[in-house]
C-alpha cells in the first residue's frame, strides 16, 4: 500500500468516526471501528475493553528499553453539529467537535508505521482512550487491572488547536493545561403550597446569596497572582410551578487553576461558603464533585524531544508563555513518570473547539503521525 492509499484510508477512517460519534463511556461502535481498522496489523499485544471501551496496542523492540505510551482520545460531545458535510454526525445531539476523531486517526496511522518497523528497543504502547471529555477516562484506564502490564515510563499525547497557524507545533514546559472540577451544591428545605409559604422552607434567599457571594469570590480570586477561575454553569430553584413554594435549590460551579493544590483550596472555599449559607438559612446541604481534571504538567526533557521532532519535520514551533485554561485528563498519566502534551495548530481562523461548526482538518493527520514517529525514534533508537 503506497502513501497516498494510506492517507486516503486514514481520512476515510476519520470521517467515518466523525459521522458516528459517541458520548463518553459509550464508545462501543467507535472501539469496534478502530479495532476493525487495526486488526490487519500485527502488534505484539492488543488489549480490549481497557477502562471501559479503551483499546491498547503494544509494539515491542528486540532490546530492553523504556516503555513509551502515546495516547489518543476517542469520545465525542453532547452538542448538535451545524456543519453540512458528507460525513456530518448521524447521531442527533452528539458530535466530534473537539477533534478526537482526528486524534484517533493519527494514532491509527502511527500504528501502521510501527507495524512496518518495530522500535529497536523498549516498548511502544498506543492507547485509544475513552471518556476524556468527562475527566473519567484516564482514571478508568489507570484503575483497570489490565493496565498493570503496560504502565508507561513516559507518555505523550497531542491536541489540535484552533487559533494557531495550521501545522504549527505548540509547546510549553511545566503546566500546559489547567486543573478543574465541577461542584454541585444542593440546598434542601421543605416544599409548601404557594399560598402558605410559611409552612415550608424556601431556599430562594440562600440560592441568591450563594450566587452573589460566589461572584464576589470570583472577583477576589481575579485580583490574586495565581490563576483562579470560577464559573457558575447552572442554577435551579424548585420546579416550574406557580402553586408551589419550592423546597430545594441547586447551583453548579466549575473552578479552574494551574495547580492541583490551589484547586483543592478553592474547592474548600466554595464548600465552606455553601455550608455557612445553609446554616444561616436552616437548610440541609448536600454537595458533590464531578469531572475532575488534574493539571497537565509537561516534563522539560520530553518537551525538548517534541521540539526536536518538530524541527526534524520542519514544523514551526511556538512556545506558550501561559498555560491553557481548558483541562485535559492526560495529566493523570503523570503519576507513572514524565509526560508531555503538545499542540498542533488547526488554523488561525478555524472554528473553535466545542463550537457546533468545528471539524478536524484532515491535513493534520500526517502532521501528527510525523511528530509521534520522530519523538519515538529519538527514544527507541538512541
Amino acid at each position: 500500500m503506497n502513501s497516498k492509499q494510506i492517507s486516503e484510508n486514514l481520512i476515510r477512517l476519520r470521517q467515518e468516526l466523525h459521522a458516528n460519534p459517541e458520548l463518553s463511556g459509550q464508545e462501543n461502535n467507535t472501539a469496534e471501528r478502530l479495532l476493525e481498522f487495526l486488526n490487519p496489523l500485527k502488534p505484539d499485544q492488543m488489549i480490549q475493553g481497557l477502562g471501559g471501551k479503551g483499546l491498547a496496542l503494544v509494539f515491542k523492540g528486540k532490546k530492553k528499553g523504556k516503555r513509551i505510551l502515546f495516547r489518543a482520545d476517542m469520545d465525542a460531545l453532547p452538542i448538535q453539529e451545524k456543519n453540512k458535510l458528507s460525513y456530518t454526525s448521524k447521531n442527533a445531539g452528539v458530535a466530534h467537535l473537539c477533534g478526537h476523531d482526528g486524534h484517533s486517526s493519527i494514532l491509527a496511522g502511527f500504528a501502521m508505521l510501527l507495524n512496518e518497523k518495530r522500535p529497536e528497543k523498549g516498548e511502544v504502547i498506543l492507547l485509544f482512550q475513552p471518556a476524556e471529555e468527562t475527566g473519567q477516562g484516564a482514571l478508568q484506564v489507570i484503575n483497570d487491572p489490565k493496565f498493570e502490564s503496560i504502565k508507561p515510563d513516559l507518555a505523550f499525547a497531542l491536541h489540535n488547536l484552533p487559533g494557531f497557524e495550521r501545522h504549527t507545533i505548540v509547546l510549553r514546559e511545566k503546566t500546559f493545561a489547567a486543573a478543574s472540577v465541577g461542584i454541585k451544591i444542593h440546598f434542601i428545605g421543605r416544599t409548601a403550597h404557594a399560598s402558605q409559604p410559611e409552612t415550608g422552607l424556601n431556599p430562594a434567599t440562600a440560592l441568591a446569596k450563594l450566587m452573589l457571594e460566589l461572584d464576589e469570590l470570583k472577583t477576589q480570586w481575579q485580583s490574586e497572582k495565581a490563576f483562579k477561575l470560577l464559573t457558575i454553569t447552572h442554577a435551579r430553584l424548585g420546579d416550574e410551578a406557580f402553586g408551589t413554594s419550592p423546597g430545594e435549590a441547586f447551583c453548579w460551579v466549575t473552578i479552574r487553576s494551574f495547580e492541583d493544590k490551589t484547586l483543592e483550596a478553592m474547592q474548600q472555599q466554595c464548600l465552606d461558603l455553601a455550608e455557612k449559607i445553609a446554616k444561616e438559612n436552616k437548610l440541609e446541604l448536600q454537595n458533590s464533585s464531578h469531572e475532575p481534571f488534574a493539571a497537565t504538567v509537561n516534563d522539560s526533557q520530553l518537551t525538548t524531544l517534541a521540539e526536536n521532532a518538530a524541527k526534524q519535520n520542519k514544523f514551526k514551533v511556538i512556545k506558550l508563555e501561559i498555560p491553557f485554561k481548558w483541562s485535559e485528563d492526560f495529566g493523570q498519566f503523570g503519576k507513572f513518570g514524565p509526560i508531555t502534551l503538545l499542540g498542533i495548530g488547526s488554523g488561525k481562523n478555524h472554528p473553535a473547539l466545542h463550537n457546533p461548526d468545528y471539524d478536524f482538518p484532515d491535513e493534520l493527520i500526517p502532521t501528527g503521525i510525523a511528530m509521534f514517529d520522530a519523538i519515538c525514534q529519538q527514544i527507541t533508537s538512541s
